[in-house]
């Protein structure tokens, strides 16, 4: 009741009667953390620092609600935006970036939906990550969709974006989502046509969850226009990605065990690269309020062909992590990770620079990466949503 007063309260102050029919929810995160970091290595980024740090976890603030259109039909909208608790770098205050943002109509068809938001395959890896709420040094982004640390493409929010979810059959849920070309450029020697679609579909029926993505990225591009792209594989002209992850969750009760299997592949004028993914994870209930959660990943070697990098050994990594979240209450939570992630020989190289390119942590991330570069993330947080 009082979220509701708060939320009504809130919208009657930005926009007068406009909400007068819609349901609206004010929801959150606030979720700060004091983090050890421990880095090494002998072409590590930064000269592999230890140090602490204050971290802002993906703190968030957001607007959702419904308008009943009649005859089934809802409108739906949100609007979420990250708050950095820390005022890290990277935008501060109460609106800083966005995150899931959308707005859309739902029925017996399904649900439609167009904006900024994450697609199938982002949303699939949050849902097998063992750490609550999926951030900070011990969340499974890590390594996978990496390919060696060249890129991480599909596991960003994709801007210009429309998405059709279906409604639920005996479990099962469906999802299509393209991103439009908008970044479309005819310029000569700096041609660029992108685009993306992914497929999702999810099985969640009683204590098991399970699911089979996919996603195709295509640039129709120049050599040049994507050879700074941090998030591409710089796979230089029409390069062309999949990202393929297949993967569940089986509840016991006290204990849920995870397994995920990953695949990518990119290729372009300097090559065709692939690289596998696979993990295990486990959470088990040791008090009604206390549980133990641990995951681990691991990255083969990437495999295919390179222009100027005959070798392709020793460029994996390995990622696990073991930590304990207490409920204080519904919405409070203490949390406590260690978290350890060690790049191989010759990532780094591979990747494109030995000492700045590379596996570093998900969202936890320190900017540390490099060839043999190990990290280390003890880390205290406590956590409240709304």
């Amino acid at each position: 009741m009082q979220k509701k007063l708060i939320a009504l309260a809130i919208t009657g102050l930005l926009s007068g009667a406009a909400f007068a029919q819609s349901n609206v929810t004010v929801y959150g995160l606030a979720y700060g953390s004091y983090d050890f970091i421990d880095a090494s290595g002998p072409n590590a980024a930064r000269g592999a620092p230890s140090y602490s740090r204050v971290t802002s976890n993906a703190s968030r603030l957001g607007f959702k609600g419904t308008e009943k259109l009649g005859n089934g039909l809802d409108a739906i909208f949100q609007f979420e935006s990250q708050v950095d608790l820390d005022q890290s770098t990277g935008t501060t205050g109460l609106f800083g970036t966005a995150r899931d943002s959308f707005v859309g109509l739902k029925g017996e068809f399904g649900t439609v939906k167009l904006g900024f938001f994450s697609g199938p395959n982002r949303a699939f890896l949050a849902k097998l990550d063992t750490v609550a709420y999926s951030e900070g040094v011990g969340d499974n982004t890590a390594i996978v969709g990496k390919l060696g640390g060249r890129g991480s493409f599909f596991d960003s929010r994709y801007a210009n974006s429309i998405a059709y979810i279906s409604p639920k059959f005996s479990g099962f849920e469906a999802t299509v989502q393209y991103q439009a070309n908008e970044e479309k450029d005819e310029s000569t020697g700096a041609k660029l046509n992108p685009s993306t679609i992914e497929l999702g579909l999810i099985y969640n029926n009683g204590p098991i969850y399970a699911g089979l993505t996919h996603g195709q990225r295509k640039l129709k591009n120049d050599l040049s226009a994507d050879a700074n792209n941090s998030a591409g594989f710089r796979m230089g002209s029409n390069m062309e990605a999949t990202e393929t992850r297949i993967g569940g969750v089986y509840n016991l009760g006290d204990a849920t065990l995870h397994a995920l299997y990953a695949r990518t592949d990119a290729e372009g004028s300097l090559g065709d690269l692939k690289q596998n993914v696979w993990a295990l994870g486990a959470t088990y209930k040791v008090t009604p309020t206390g549980k133990i959660v641990g995951q681990y990943y691991s990255a083969a070697d990437i495999s295919g062909n390179l222009v100027g990098q005959p070798n392709l050994s020793d460029t994996g990594a390995k990622f696990w992590v073991l930590g304990y979240e207490h409920s204080l209450s519904k919405r409070t939570m203490l949390t406590a990770h260690y978290a350890y992630l060690k790049n191989d020989d010759r990532t780094g190289t591979v990747a494109g620079n030995a000492s700045t390119r590379g596996y570093d942590f998900g969202n936890g991330r320190t900017g540390i990466t490099g060839n043999g570069t190990k990290l280390t993330g003890l880390t205290f947080g406590i956590a409240h949503a709304f």
